[in-house]
């Protein structure tokens, strides 16, 4: 079966992962991305097409692109996006704009461009929300807070395209690895997600985790599955304690 798909973020991390976990299974693949030599790469890897532009130019438009390159749609995965290391004191009126921008606003613009060949194929749309959007991360406030939208985001869209045919489902990864290196300020440094918690699971989520669960929910044996946010966090959120939990293995 030809089925073709759209990975934002596609060049580095989770977006990356899904991008080959895709391609292993039989899509031809679509990577979006900001820099030119990492999308390229991924694209090569994989054997798809490289869409180059940035998710927060709202004139950029990696949609049409892609259907163009493969000739339709039939997924978007709805995966670039921002973090800012802030507490809500500490976001100010920039971070918020581009928190906004990336997390919210493209992907609900990607979305409505994604809507007319998604409904010519039955298709599927699954955005990048967080773990952080499922409870409150003050240390990652302005982030938490868009990516809560992102899920509510997603709801209202699978109850709006259901009767197109189109199903909308979100990922909520937990603490994962690699890490989001694009912040609000620029490039994490190395080493700044290394005092993440133990999750009961006794581990770290790995980007291919994330990219399992993607494959699931973009798949024929999740055609029932619409308005869900698939948590991907190894049991942290099972529990308040979660952390200890782990911590106590």
């Amino acid at each position: 079966m030809n089925r073709r798909a759209l990975v934002t973020g596609g060049s580095s991390g989770i977006g990356a992962a899904i991008c080959r976990r895709l391609a292993a299974d039989g899509w031809r693949v679509a990577v979006a991305g900001r820099s030119p030599e990492r999308t390229a790469e991924v694209a090569d890897e994989v054997g798809g097409v490289a869409v180059l532009g940035d998710a927060e130019d709202p004139t950029h438009d990696p949609v049409a692109a892609a259907a163009t390159a493969l000739g339709g749609l039939d997924c978007a995965v709805l995966n670039a996006g921002v973090i800012a290391d802030r507490d809500l004191a500490g976001t100010d009126t920039a971070d918020w704009q581009r928190l906004l921008a990336v997390n919210v606003l493209a992907v609900h613009r990607h979305a409505l461009a994604a809507r007319a060949p998604l409904s010519a194929t039955r298709g599927s749309i699954l955005i990048t929300a967080s773990d952080a959007g499922v409870w409150g991360e003050p240390a990652i406030a302005g982030y938490s807070v868009t990516k809560r939208m992102a899920l509510q985001l997603m709801r209202c869209l699978a109850a709006e395209w259901g009767p197109d045919g189109v199903r909308v489902n979100a990922l909520c990864p937990g603490d994962t690895a690699p890490g989001m290196v694009t912040t609000t300020a620029g490039r994490r440094a190395p080493g700044a997600t290394d005092d993440w918690l133990p999750p009961p699971l006794g581990r770290t989520v790995e980007a291919g985790d994330v990219a399992g669960a993607a494959a699931f929910l973009v798949g024929p044996d999740a055609g029932a599955i619409t308005g869900v946010g698939l948590l991907v966090d190894a049991g942290m959120r099972a529990s308040t304690s979660g952390w200890r939990i782990g911590a106590g293995r």
